[in-house]
């Protein structure tokens, strides 16, 4: 593999209305169907979309939620072949994934699932051992195991840094890139200048900082190219869900295709970018070619994300 990833994958029901019913409120769907979801879990995805080999390590339910999260995963592209599924009667945790048209937001509503977490001791480390790239979404026992063993053996870390979590910061010596929300920056940091916040993530262990801001695009830094700001681009944007998660995998994209950090960045926005033009978090995760296009011309290819979303129709 190029890069594996472990983390918790999530059974997504995608929902998009024109806007928000109120309290006591009704509303029609302007699309509706199930998708595979999760942080680490979408990265691969995007991954594997980009053209580059990725592999998930996880655990899931034994009921249909966990079964359609490892078809969704080879629909993708990306291998199951080190998923493990829990004992029979479990179930992996579920997302509704609602989005508004009108003002542009989503919420997620979420229950969590049955199956338990992947353990340190169920981690394979022969298929670990074999990626250039670990991607991780958290500070739990196997993501901090799998990062010391990441570190031994010369295999790059990057980190999902969407929410604050103690034990994501216990585990900045073994990072090697290190990308936060805003949001994870402003527990960690407050109204600390990016580019002071950043020198100060290097000096805890990653060689690269990076901070996303949504629709304001990204910060960075590195000891090579110091302090730098990514635009974001201008798309027609349906619905922003895992436009951050794409963002991750297509970084390390990046990374495997020899960009340096800026260029790293820009490139992930643009992935990022074409996602949003699509419901869901996965259906309009782009080819390596329709985002060559979009950065040569600005110019989207929609064949692939219409017959995407016409798969990800007939789900429901």
């Amino acid at each position: 593999m190029d890069v594996v990833g472990i983390g918790i994958p999530y059974y997504d029901m995608v929902i998009n209305v024109s806007k928000m019913p109120g309290l006591d409120g009704a509303a029609g769907a302007n699309e509706a169907f199930y998708q595979g979801g999760g942080k680490v879990a979408t990265a691969m995805a995007a991954a594997a979309r980009l053209g580059r080999s990725a592999g998930m390590m996880a655990k899931v339910g034994e009921n249909h939620r966990g079964q359609f999260i490892i078809n969704d995963f080879r629909y993708n592209g990306v291998d199951t072949s080190a998923i493990i599924v829990d004992a029979p009667g479990t179930s992996s945790p579920f997302c509704l994934s609602l989005s508004e048209e009108e003002h542009k937001t989503r919420i997620f509503i979420g229950k969590e699932g049955t199956a338990g977490e992947l353990l340190p001791e169920e981690i394979d480390y022969e298929y670990l051992g074999k990626a250039k790239y670990l991607h991780l979404e958290n500070g739990r026992p196997a993501s901090a195991a799998a990062a010391l063993f990441a570190r031994e053996h010369g295999i790059v870390t990057v980190m999902d840094a969407d929410n604050y979590q103690e034990g994501i910061v216990k585990l900045l010596p073994c990072l090697d890139v290190f990308i936060a929300s805003e949001f994870f920056y402003r527990d960690m940091f407050g109204n600390l200048p990016y580019e002071e916040g950043c020198r100060k993530l290097l000096e805890a262990g990653p060689s690269t900082a990076i901070v996303t801001l949504g629709s304001r695009g990204s910060v960075g830094m590195t000891a090579q190219d110091g302090f730098f700001r990514t635009e974001s681009f201008q798309v027609p944007v349906r619905d922003t869900t895992g436009a951050g998660d794409v963002f991750h995998g297509a970084y390390i994209v990046g990374l495997l295709e020899g960009m340096d950090a800026p260029e790293c960045a820009r490139f992930a926005s643009a992935v990022s970018a074409i996602k949003c033009t699509c419901f869901g978090g996965r259906t309009g995760i782009p080819n390596r070619e329709t985002v060559q296009r979009f950065l040569e011309t600005g110019e989207i290819d929609r064949t692939e994300a219409q017959r995407r979303l016409a798969y990800y129709r007939n789900n429901l």
